[in-house]
């Protein structure tokens, strides 16, 4: 499918590398040819990929939730792969439930006891203003429409209700893209970029959630994932490419710090939201 227009502000994408394409209004970094397959990992990394690597960020994730809405009730977690987040938000105390279109990964998390939905959520025709929490880890990326998304988000969330979203960082991904089109990792295998339908800049997330009514907006650098859960780190091996995230991590927060806060460097984002 190609992008004619972008599909956040609706400015007129320009090329960026080969197969993608930027938006000269709010940054957004598109495939030029989308893809909306399921994902394919090799075998045994779906586990650690969906679970083990980010179990401390859903922790994070619910620590702000819990802060921020300490009443809890329902939360609904858009991405919900195999239902990890949705354990660990119940075992919180929140009725939680999921949307999950890939169908493999939709029956491994109503398997666990959850209320999971298959149609993507501007699609899915949930109840209004049902949900005082959505969480939202890395999807927004491989949606079709992800403005639509977020404006159903919003219509979904009662008065207050928070969002919680992690999405990669295109300032950072597509300059590792670029660095692997000229063959810089191609000696120790490695390919670090992670490029999707839709890359996203802060200022781009930013935009995208105020028109879509949410107020109160804070962009802060992601921690990473732990290890190398993607094997993207080739014959580094996961240990050496893990300290090489936590150190990365450390820089880019420290130049976040520098610039109060104006430059994101980190190769995520943590974006938080109220109605």
């Amino acid at each position: 499918m190609k992008k004619e227009v972008c599909p956040v502000c609706g400015g007129a994408p320009a090329p960026a590398a080969p197969g993608l394409s930027v938006c000269g209004g709010c940054g957004l970094v598109s495939r030029v040819e989308s893809y909306f397959g399921a994902p394919d990992y090799g075998a045994g990394l779906a586990e650690g990929i969906y679970g083990a690597a980010k179990a401390a960020l859903f922790g994070e994730a619910l620590d702000f939730l819990a802060g921020a809405l300490p009443a809890g009730g329902r939360l609904l977690d858009v991405g919900c792969a195999g239902g990890e987040l949705l354990k660990a938000a119940a075992a919180r105390g929140w009725r939680a439930e999921g949307l999950e279109i890939v169908p493999a990964l939709a029956v491994k998390a109503s398997a666990l006891g959850f209320e999971v939905h298959s149609r993507p959520v501007e699609q899915a025709a949930l109840e209004n203003g049902a949900y005082g929490a959505v969480t939202v880890f890395e999807v927004f990326s491989q949606m079709e429409k992800p403005a639509a998304a977020a404006a159903e988000i919003s219509r979904l969330l009662k008065p207050g209700g928070a969002v919680y979203i992690r999405e990669f960082n295109a300032a950072f991904h597509l300059s590792l893209y670029k660095l692997e089109q000229a063959g810089l990792f191609r000696l120790i295998g490695a390919s670090p970029s992670v490029i999707h339908n839709f890359n996203f800049r802060a200022e781009t997330l930013r935009l995208m959630l105020e028109r879509a009514g949410f107020k109160d907006i804070r962009i802060r650098n992601s921690r990473p994932t732990s290890g190398d859960p993607y094997r993207t780190g080739g014959r580094l091996g996961g240990f050496l490419t893990g300290a090489l995230k936590i150190l990365y991590y450390t820089l880019a927060q420290a130049l976040w710090l520098i610039t109060a806060g104006r430059v994101y460097a980190g190769s995520t984002l943590i974006v938080t939201a109220r109605k």
